[in-house]
């Protein structure tokens, strides 16, 4: 028996002889034990997915589909989508949100920055400022480094508590800074402003170079020091010759030593100091002493040369 309709010819074997009179628009559905169907011929666009309730389609292709599978590897549901195996895409994937359990690319191209729950983990350039704690292990080589109110590199210049070093190596502490650089063509450590710089061991100061200068060594009110010096020792004498060179005046025990030509006109005098004739001759006394000390002081010649 043949239907025709719509476009669609039914070519059909019939079973039992009774279906024949069942005409073809009646609604009631005829069972495959009804009915055998030998040959359907479809002509072009005459039949939707509409039509169809239930099947298994073993062998199905379409322009943007090929599908090979031999068991079901995608799963919709109203709420998700479960894709059995891998997945491969050589297009581009382009999603509002994405979430996933475990990932592993070889690379891994974002355009902006990587973020972990919203937050900036790597940028291009830098760590992201969500960044707090790191396991680094080697670093390159370093434009700057900054640690903050701690240590800071950058411009051929390190600084400890500052981030404006004023030498090469600066070490700030109660707003002061205690430097290292080439002064000179000497080699340099002190101060950088007017405040006094101490050398010293048990946490007490050994050598002090005062603001204006001046050095103490030692303490006033400390215990004693040692001085060992191997070697010429100059006072005022850029080359010393002698274990003690002096350019000038000595005193010690309250008494001025010092030489010239007389005995002194001006000036205040102890008693018991001398000044040495700078030019002994025969008949010349060696030099002069205060008997009485006073400015100048009463002054008497002795050690006449003869």
């Amino acid at each position: 028996m043949i239907f025709t309709s719509l476009g669609v010819t039914v070519t059909v074997a019939l079973n039992n002889t009774n279906m024949a009179l069942l005409p073809i628009n009646k609604p009631e559905k005829v069972s495959e034990s009804q009915v055998k169907v030998q040959q359907i011929e479809f002509h072009p666009n005459t039949i939707s997915g509409d039509v169809i309730d239930g099947g298994k389609i073993t062998n199905f292709n379409s322009t943007g589909i090929v599908d090979k599978s031999q068991d079901t590897k995608l799963t919709i549901n109203d709420d998700h989508v479960e894709i059995a195996n891998d997945l491969h895409i050589k297009g581009t994937v382009k999603v509002e949100n994405l979430q996933y359990v475990e990932a592993q690319v070889p690379k891994l191209n974002v355009t902006d920055a990587v973020m972990v729950d919203h937050n900036e983990v790597i940028w291009k350039d830098r760590l992201g400022a969500s960044v707090k704690k790191s396991n680094i292990q080697e670093l390159g080589i370093l434009k700057n480094l900054q640690v903050k109110n701690t240590f800071y590199v950058a411009d051929g210049r390190v600084g400890i508590n500052t981030t404006a070093p004023s030498a090469d190596f600066s070490v700030n502490t109660g707003g002061y800074e205690v430097i290292t650089s080439m002064h000179e063509h000497n080699a340099y450590v002190g101060t950088h402003m007017h405040v006094p710089f101490a050398i010293g061991t048990d946490n007490t100061a050994r050598l002090t170079c005062k603001a204006n200068g001046d050095i103490v060594i030692g303490s006033e009110l400390g215990k004693s020091v040692k001085m060992t010096v191997y070697g010429n020792l100059g006072v005022g004498v850029k080359y010393p010759q002698e274990s003690l060179e002096v350019d000038g005046n000595i005193k010690f025990a309250e008494r001025t030593f010092a030489s010239g030509a007389k005995e002194p006109t001006d000036g205040r005098w102890d008693t018991g100091s001398i000044v040495w004739n700078e030019k002994p001759e025969v008949n010349k006394f060696v030099g002069w002493v205060c008997t009485k000390g006073g400015k100048p002081g009463n002054w008497r010649p002795f050690g006449l040369i003869t």
